[in-house]
């Protein structure tokens, strides 16, 4: 379905309104009207005022365009022309009448709030439209469509006989019984039929093809032997045709030599007489059949059994047509419901003509005959409506089923506009002026017009009119089909008729199918969530009303169409004639209260008591009296629907009993109420039982409107019906209440003697508890919440068993019977659990039996807040207002309590999430101040913002410090719980193992920075940086007691983060002069004071004592010492220039259980010789992994214990663009904005030769990286180019157009894989590659490596390739044992949001992209993000309610991942950032 918005006027003068309505597709109260039964248009204001009195705010006319000969309106003369006779002035210049239309129009949605729709005729024309004279090939004709002819000489023969009827062959020729049907049938079928040959046009000449057959077959065998035969003598040589019957020889024939013939005239069949020779050639082979003559004669019998099955199909066909035209002329003629035609005459044949004949005249004398037959357009009972039943392929014309309205002619669009351009042309001016005119079309015959016409047209007026209502009638036959045209076309509604209902039951089911939950179901629409039950007002700051402009994004999900539910039409007839007049009323009430958009025709509030016809009834319509027939009751019942639509009644409960129907319409929210009891009126269908009490618990209700509707009986004549209603508005329906305040029930009963058929009672209800003022609210969501910190959010919406065990004294999830543990502890972990359950209104879910079965629940909830508010007070206000909230919701009926439980526990869950969202900027940090919508885009940064929160907390067990730290430390420096970053959970949610320097600073921009959490930020850049020893940052923090540092990244990761922290945050670069308290003794070179960078580090007798050495937490000289963030970062640039060695402390299985002895050796250099250095920094060894891809084998099994999968020793691709990336900064940026706090030019290094140390500036190391990378780290596409590059290993290459992952590696292969830790350089550096070179890479990534929501860690092609990781993997394969294919194959997600990110830049930025792709590239980086957008959100899928570490092969879930990872989230949110940039560019 298309989204649009239905606007109703509000006031105001036609120059336009002050404002407007906003009117929901189920508020929707539409009128049919007649045009020509109208007044001309200058007296029309006065009707539609009756109109809205009666509440209806939609007019549907039918066509107002000019009519053909019939005077139907659905029979348009001329589409391009309004109909004369609804104006004042006759014969008005047409675009006068459209102003006069428009403006009427216009004067009518604005005085009377009424939208006006039309009928669109697509189908057909008026048989005598004028332009068909021009372009009779804009029809199906016999030129256009040969294949009709059979059908249009059957009409033909039937036209002639009715001529002859009486005159030729003594019949009567007025047809008054069955026995005059069946002699004017014995003829027609013994004589006429027989007589037209119709077989001739379905079968082959078997004469002229078994002599023109043997001509040639004796010319072939009877020629030269030198001259080639005409046919292909080995075509069935593999086929022993012989052995098969007669049948089956045929078959084979038919497939392979039957021609249809294009014309479609008599014997256009035909067999392919080259193909014949060949199977009889093969066939006589096989039979041992030498003579020619003999041959000839297989061949005829061939002949005979092809054209067999033919003469069946066409007898079955004759068959039909006699039954067609029995049973069409039994209806015309004789039957009681049907017309009983007069004579039989040509002009008024028997049955009714197939095709209008134009005339000859000086338009068409040049015309071919055959032209100027048109099929006239008609309707086929059971038909498929994606079969055109005019179309090459069908006989509907030829076995008469079409029932035809003669006075249309069917227009042929053919496949496209190329096909009958005219026609096209004509459609699409036809089309556009009625969207200028109306705010909807009717689709007439929707199910018999073409779908590309009908999407093209469409798209037509949407283009004029893009919020245009469209709705459609369909009698398809098959809610598969209706679904197909819904979303083929963009259908809003699909009309549903109510008198087609054959009795109460039938009428109650289909009212179950409009629409609507059942009372008390969880599917709450988000525009209706609880605001004031919850606690605070709809003026609250927490909550802001939409505006006109606001944009709600909503999910979509899939449901069957729209429905426009109409107690009558145009085309049924009324009640009085199908059912009783009396049920007129109680079938308005029951539409009235559904769940969709409805609708009724003009006459049916009046009670007309007989269909009129669109095509023969010319008197005018009149001013009804307010009182007169139904008005009164059906502007009421009118007028409340739109309210409920209005106002979310989204719930209903329909009820049958015997011939009563009860409807309760229910919020969901407030559980106020509409409860409709109506009794039918069907004929026949009466029953003297009473529907059995209504029994309303806690509920109060109020009569709105009771009615019945009784005829007068004043029949008169057959043909003049004339009758009078009233209505009696005495209620025989009586209330009762039963029990104390604390347990009444409502009791209603039905009087039925006095509630007679024809009668409605219409109640509002109330639930007692919500409405006591004695229930009194605290203080509302917004003051609970606004409060929290980060940590408290931490603490209310998350918290894993391991870290609430550590707070709360061993307290753990939630474990729910059926079910399982929660994943939180927190809000989400229930919410995880909600919504899946909720979204599909499952109230069998095992957490709502549990919810209902007792308060534990609510209980553990109440509590673990009130344990944790001890330590938090700023949970205590968020604790009293859930616990209040769930206390009453506990004394509920057990029915009601999973509903209350949800609404409160997912408004406390959005309160707080709101908070979180907002905690740095009190705005939603995400959405830019010109964004007037929050896209998907935005929503997934903000899921992946909430991931922050998720793991960013306080635990018992490690924090950022080991002991109080002397320097102001805002966002920590709690010790011992200040709050730190986990890398991801459950696997790492406590202990050492919580906290990585790599993942924290791959982290640190996306889940602090973007969002604004700068405390936080800063607090672990600079207790990571209080740690820094050898020129290096942690991997494994600890705390701060015993950090590890094997990796060589995680240092240029931290320097990355404080770059961007000084480009974030308010403090900016005065932040490189932040004092850092150091954990560990500095040596005396990198001492803060005057020898700082300048002191010696070779004389180790002046070194400072324990200087770079492990020293316990305890020793007093912890924290001595202080450097800037400046001093830090110059401390790392110069110990790699100048070299890095060391042995980690505590070398040995007790630090590293599988890692040999070689691996505890640390080494680091650069080369920065001049001339000739490359800049690139080097580092590691064959037993030690000091990147990401840290995998360590320790598997004694498969002989891989201590064995590094992915050494990476030499310099890593990542690493060197990370490097760049700083260098580039510190020589633009901090050269500038820091220089009051950066007070050097570049790093010293060693002379090899011995003698004063040299400097190499930052600037210098800049430009010897840009010179050396492409040379070091590119394989170009074409191998003779290896010569501008390092290339030592030819052999090794498996694909060229890549950069290596490595260069200088002590394992030559590794160099040459393609691995997509390139694209981490391209983020940091992209300056660093050649452009064209980076996209042809990138691409060959995007076809290879890219996954679902990872991105593959290696080649699939690769040897070494393993996508599937399972950590425990006990098998003797060394290529997998114990996951020691963590990063061979598996798919990672932070490095695919590297990629994209690299990919963003380089397609849509860098120099050299293509401009004209920039949009498509876009959006296939946004559809990359689909299934990340999905994932984080499905908690059925993922309840941790994050992005995982990672994936295996093919985004199959890995089980030894974390479900919730920090850098895969904080990445993603990277790209939307980049993304967003690109939205507001």
């Amino acid at each position: 379905m298309i989204a649009l918005t239905l606007r109703l006027g509000d006031g105001g003068s036609p120059e336009g309104p002050k404002k407007h309505t906003l009117l929901p597709l189920d508020g929707i109260t539409i009128l049919t009207v007649i045009p020509k039964w109208m007044p001309t248009i200058s007296r029309w204001p006065s009707f539609f005022q009756t109109f809205s009195d009666g509440g209806y705010n939609m007019v549907h006319f039918a066509p107002i365009n000019q009519r053909g000969i019939s005077d139907s309106p659905y029979s348009i003369y001329d589409q391009l022309s309004l109909s004369d006779d609804l104006f004042d002035e006759p014969a008005l210049p047409e675009q006068e009448k459209e102003d006069q239309m428009k403006d009427m129009l216009v004067s009518i949605h604005q005085t009377n709030k009424i939208l006006s729709i039309t009928d669109i005729v697509w189908n057909h024309t008026a048989c005598n439209s004028s332009w068909l004279l021009h372009h009779p090939e804009a029809g199906y004709n016999l030129k256009t469509a040969p294949h009709l002819r059979p059908a249009y000489e059957l009409d033909e023969a039937i036209i002639q006989f009715s001529e002859d009827i009486h005159a030729v062959h003594g019949l009567p020729d007025t047809i008054s019984s069955e026995a005059d049907l069946s002699a004017v049938l014995a003829v027609f079928s013994s004589k006429i039929l027989p007589s037209l040959n119709l077989w001739q046009f379905f079968v082959v000449d078997a004469k002229a093809s078994v002599d023109a057959f043997r001509v040639q077959w004796k010319a072939a065998k009877t020629g030269p032997t030198s001259v080639a035969p005409p046919y292909d003598p080995d075509r069935y040589k593999s086929v022993n045709l012989g052995s098969l019957p007669l049948k089956e020889r045929a078959q084979v024939l038919a497939r392979d030599a039957l021609e249809p013939g294009k014309t479609h005239d008599r014997f256009s069949k035909t067999i392919n007489v080259s193909t014949a020779m060949a199977f009889v050639h093969k066939l006589c082979l096989d039979l041992g059949v030498t003579d020619i003559d003999k041959q000839v004669e297989q061949y005829a019998a061939l002949v005979d059994e092809v054209n067999l099955p033919l003469y069946q199909e066409t007898d079955a066909d004759i068959a039909v047509i006699k039954e067609q035209i029995g049973n069409r002329a039994r209806y015309l003629r004789i039957a009681e419901h049907g017309p009983r035609l007069g004579p039989v005459t040509r002009v008024n044949p028997i049955v009714d003509t197939y095709f209008t004949r134009l005339p000859v005249n000086d338009i068409t004398k040049g015309r071919d005959a055959g032209e100027l037959a048109l099929a006239n357009n008609g309707w086929i009972w059971n038909a498929d409506p994606l079969v055109n039943f005019a179309a090459e392929g069908s006989k509907a014309y030829f076995r008469r089923e079409v029932i035809p309205w003669g006075d249309c002619v069917k227009l042929r669009y053919g496949d496209g506009p190329q096909d009958s351009p005219w026609l096209w042309k004509h459609q699409i001016e036809y089309t556009s002026k009625m969207a200028r005119l109306f705010h909807g079309l009717r689709i007439d015959n929707c199910h018999s017009t073409p779908i590309h016409v009908a999407q093209y047209l469409l798209d037509v007026a949407r283009s004029v009119n893009p919020d245009l209502y469209v709705f459609a009638e369909l009698f398809t036959g098959s809610e598969e089909k209706d679904i197909l045209f819904v979303s083929k076309l963009g259908i809003n509604s699909l009309i549903r008729e109510a008198m087609n209902a054959w009795d109460p039951h039938e009428l109650s089911r289909q009212v179950h199918r409009q629409g609507g939950s059942p009372v008390g179901s969880l599917a709450l629409p988000a525009e209706y969530f609880p605001l004031d039950m919850v606690g605070h007002s709809l003026n609250s700051t927490f909550y802001e009303p939409c505006s006109a402009d606001t944009e709600i994004v909503v999910e979509l999900r899939g449901s069957t169409p729209h429905n426009l539910f109409m107690d009558c039409t145009h085309d049924n007839e009324t009640p009085h004639q199908k059912r009783t007049a009396e049920d007129t009323l109680p079938n308005a009430a029951v539409v009235a209260m559904t769940m969709s958009a409805i609708g009724s025709v003009k006459g049916y509030d009046e009670i007309v008591p007989e269909l009129l016809n669109v095509v023969k009834e010319s008197r005018k319509y009149r001013l009804p009296d307010s009182f007169e027939g139904i008005i009164p009751a059906k502007s009421i019942l009118n007028s409340l629907h739109t309210k409920m639509a209005r106002e979310g009644y989204c719930e209903i409960h329909v009820n049958q009993e015997h011939d009563f129907i009860s409807i309760h319409r229910v919020h969901p929210v407030t559980h106020d109420g509409y409860l409709l009891i109506a009794r039918c009126a069907f004929r026949g269908n009466r029953s003297d039982q009473v529907h059995s009490p209504i029994i309303l618990r806690n509920q109060c209700v109020h009569v709105l409107e009771s009615a019945t509707l009784a005829s007068l009986a004043n029949l008169g004549s057959a043909v003049h019906l004339e009758f009078s209603t009233y209505l009696s508005h005495i209620t025989h329906a009586f209330v009762e209440q039963i029990g104390d305040s604390g347990d009444i029930q409502t009791a209603i009963t039905v009087d039925a003697s006095q509630f007679k058929p024809g009668s409605i009672v219409l109640y509002r209800t109330w639930v007692l508890w919500y409405s006591s003022h004695a229930s009194r609210w605290p203080p509302g969501l917004y003051e609970a919440v606004k409060g929290l910190s980060d940590v408290d959010i931490n603490l209310a919406l998350y918290r894993t068993g391991p870290e609430e065990a550590e707070l709360t004294g061993g307290d753990s999830v939630y474990d729910i019977p059926g079910f399982g543990p929660l994943p939180y502890c927190g809000l989400q972990g229930i919410v995880s659990a909600l919504v899946p359950s909720a979204r599909n209104n499952d109230m069998g879910a095992s957490l709502f039996s549990n919810i209902r079965q007792g308060p534990w629940l609510a209980n553990y909830t109440i509590g673990r807040l009130e344990k944790l508010a001890v330590q938090f007070p700023g949970l205590w206000a968020l604790c009293d207002w859930i616990k209040t909230r769930l206390r009453l919701v506990s004394s509920l009926s057990a029915a009601f309590v999973p509903k209350y439980f949800a609404i409160v526990i997912m408004a406390a869950y959005q309160g707080v999430k709101f908070r979180a969202l907002t905690l740095s900027t009190d705005t939603l940090a995400l959405r830019h101040p010109e964004d007037k919508r929050a896209s998907s885009l935005v929503k997934f940064g903000e899921s992946c913002v909430m991931t922050a929160f998720q793991l960013y907390g306080s635990v018992q067990s490690t924090g950022l410090l080991p002991k109080a730290y002397p320097l102001h430390l805002p966002g920590g420096g709690v010790f011992p719980r200040d709050p730190c970053l986990a890398a991801g959970l459950p696997h790492f949610a406590t202990n050492h193992m919580r906290c990585w320097g790599r993942d924290i600073f791959i982290a640190l921009r996306g889940l602090f920075l973007i969002p604004g959490h700068f405390p936080a930020a800063r607090a672990h850049i600079i207790a990571f940086g209080s740690t820094l020893r050898h020129g290096l940052i942690p991997n494994l923090l600890d705390q701060g007691i015993r950090p590890r540092y094997n990796a060589r990244d995680a240092t240029w990761f931290w320097f990355r983060s404080v770059r961007d922290y000084c480009r974030y945050s308010p403090e900016g670069y005065a932040f490189l002069g932040a004092p850092v308290a150091r954990r560990f003794i500095p040596k005396r070179r990198y001492t803060s004071g005057p020898d700082f960078c300048v002191a010696p580090d070779h004389d180790a007798a002046a070194e400072v004592p324990d200087a770079d050495t492990y020293i316990d937490p305890s020793d007093p000289r912890v924290y001595q010492s202080v450097s800037t963030i400046a001093e830090l970062c110059q401390e790392v640039l110069d110990r790699h220039a100048r070299g890095i060695r060391f042995r980690e402390w505590n070398a040995g299985t007790q630090l590293d259980h599988a890692m040999r002895s070689e691996g505890f050796d640390i080494s680091i250099d650069a080369d920065l010789a001049v001339p000739g250095g490359t800049g690139l920094v080097r580092g590691g060894n064959r037993w030690n992994c000091g990147t990401w891809m840290d995998k360590m084998g320790d598997s004694d099994k498969a002989g891989i214990k201590g064995v590094p999968a992915t050494p990476r020793d030499g310099s890593p691709v990542e690493i060197i663009g990370l490097i760049k990336g700083v260098l580039h900064w510190i020589a633009s940026d901090v050269s500038v904005k820091g220089k009051m706090w950066w007070k050097w030019t570049g790093v010293h290094i060693r002379n090899p030769a011995g003698g004063s140390d040299r400097h190499v500036s930052y600037a210098d190391w800049d430009k010897m990286l840009v010179n050396s990378f492409e040379a070091c780290f590119y394989i170009p596409i074409d191998p003779a180019e290896d010569r501008n590059h390092l290339i030592d290993r030819k052999e090794l290459i498996n694909r060229r157009g890549i950069y290596k992952d490595v260069y200088g590696s002590s394992l030559a292969y590794m160099d040459y894989q393609l691995r997509p830790n390139m694209c981490v350089a391209m983020v940091a550096a992209p300056e660093l590659f050649n452009p064209d070179h980076a996209r042809t890479a990138l691409s060959l990534i995007k076809s290879t490596l890219a996954g679902p929501l990872g991105i593959k860690t290696l080649d699939p092609t690769d040897w070494a390739y393993r996508g599937v990781y399972d950590n425990a993997n006990d098998s003797s394969d060394p290529t997998v044992a114990h996951g020691f294919n963590y990063h061979q194959g598996p798919e990672w997600v932070w490095v695919n949001a590297f990629f994209l990110r690299a990919y963003i830049h380089f397609f849509t930025r860098a120099p050299g992209h293509d401009k004209d792709r920039v949009d498509s590239e876009l959006m296939w980086v946004q559809r990359q993000l689909m299934a990340h957008k999905q994932h984080i959100n499905d908690t059925a899928v993922n309840p941790f309610a994050g992005l995982p570490e990672l994936t295996n092969e093919g985004g199959a879930k890995c089980h030894g991942s974390c479900p919730t990872q920090a850098w895969s989230s904080a990445v993603m949110l990277e790209v939307t950032e980049d993304l967003g940039k690109h939205r507001r560019c």
